[in-house]
């Protein structure tokens, strides 16, 4: 792969770095096994029962690491870019995440849903058996790590209790959350057992909508619009979202000011080594050579076309496709969406497009700065993204 990389011209300077990167991912995976298998050991001594679930206190004598059971919660809408996000925010040794462990229990009520946030934010699997089988063997299971170490240890895999210590050393524990609004987020932030974080991506509505729509590509008709809803492709219903997400979004900035912050994809697409070193810094984890690494290559497009062109890849050149749906969506279209959305593409800083010239004219900008009527006096926090 390195050789590949060379040969196609880009920067060499990354090599060294890269061989370095892949000899410290194979080291995340022998501490992980390690680990188990130390914890594995633990509970054969303690004779540990379900009853009973092992913690860093009782396997390492007390000696807690001071970065464990961070909980961060990455609160978004679908097609917001948040898979590329997720995965650049777990680019640190030893990190956890989970994938819209709501979904299907949209109905369920606010107090269930942030019950079920709180214990996976909490690491404690055991008492949710069915979403603990479903992210271990579940198809959706995008955390790799997780997934070799099951496959190298199954029997570690296969007890709760031993996972839960795992996750509970991790340096992040991360959730991304789809279905349900950001004011569910509002009891996690009060709970004083949780120390959680909430990163708000946001998304242009007019590439949201795009790229919830029927597309063609070398991969025919994409099976994602198959699997979205009429609803969820009605630009009313969607910028409703986007207003309650912007009401609670300000009463966590006046609330919450160092737990909650907003990130738009569009400025991590443009400018990706900034952005995540900002989101980093926002988590209180060091920005090292490896996240570095795995930042540039996910924005890069140091893969291969079919890869990069792939609507579910994570892997692109991400400054020279994120503006790529105003090819495809026709003016008429953006004239439609801006009627029911224009308040909303105002608050978080997108520009409204007045004429057919000044869409096709490639290079307006669209990203604008935040303004101040539409974020209170708490615009410090946001005036990070520029």
């Amino acid at each position: 792969m390195l050789d590949q990389i060379n040969q196609m011209g880009h920067v060499s300077i990354l090599s060294p770095a890269m061989k370095w990167c892949f000899k410290r991912r194979t080291t995340q995976i022998l501490v992980f096994l390690f680990t188990g298998l130390l914890l594995q050991r633990a509970v054969k001594v303690l004779n540990v029962t379900t009853a009973y679930r092992p913690t860093l206190e009782t396997v390492f004598g007390g000696r807690q690491q001071a970065h464990a059971r961070r909980h961060v919660l990455l609160w978004t809408q679908m097609r917001s870019g948040s898979r590329l996000t997720m995965h650049l925010l777990t680019s640190t040794l030893f990190s956890v995440f989970t994938e819209e462990p709501l979904k299907g229990r949209e109905q369920e009520g606010v107090n269930a849903s942030v019950s079920f946030l709180k214990d996976i934010s909490m690491c404690r699997f055991a008492q949710r058996p069915d979403f603990y089988r479903s992210w271990i063997y579940g198809k959706q299971n995008e955390d790799n790590e997780i997934r070799e170490l099951c496959s190298e240890e199954a029997t570690l895999c296969s007890n709760p209790a031993m996972m839960e210590a795992l996750c509970q050393v991790a340096s992040v524990n991360l959730i991304r959350v789809v279905a349900v609004d950001l004011s569910f987020a509002t009891p996690l932030l009060q709970d004083p057992s949780l120390t959680g974080r909430v990163i708000h991506l946001v998304r242009d509505p007019r590439a949201l909508l795009t790229s919830r729509s029927k597309g063609q590509g070398d991969f025919g008709t994409w099976v994602l619009a198959k699997g979205i809803l009429r609803l969820e492709k009605n630009p009313a219903l969607v910028c409703d979202r986007y207003r309650r997400d912007l009401t609670a979004a300000r009463s966590h900035l006046r609330q919450f000011p160092q737990r909650y912050t907003l990130v738009r994809y569009e400025d991590l697409a443009l400018h990706p080594q900034a952005e995540v070193r900002r989101l980093y810094a926002f988590m209180d984890l060091p920005y090292t050579p490896l996240v570095a690494h795995k930042v540039a290559h996910h924005t890069l497009g140091l893969v291969d076309e079919i890869t990069s062109t792939h609507p579910f890849s994570t892997f692109k050149n991400s400054t020279a496709t994120v503006f790529e749906w105003r090819g495809r969506l026709p003016f008429t279209e953006v004239e439609r969406i801006q009627q029911v959305c224009g308040d909303v593409l105002q608050a978080y800083g997108y520009r409204l497009f007045t004429s057919r010239q000044d869409y096709e004219n490639h290079e307006s900008h669209i990203v604008m700065p935040l303004r101040d009527d539409s974020w209170g006096s708490h615009s410090s926090t946001h005036s990070l993204i520029h």
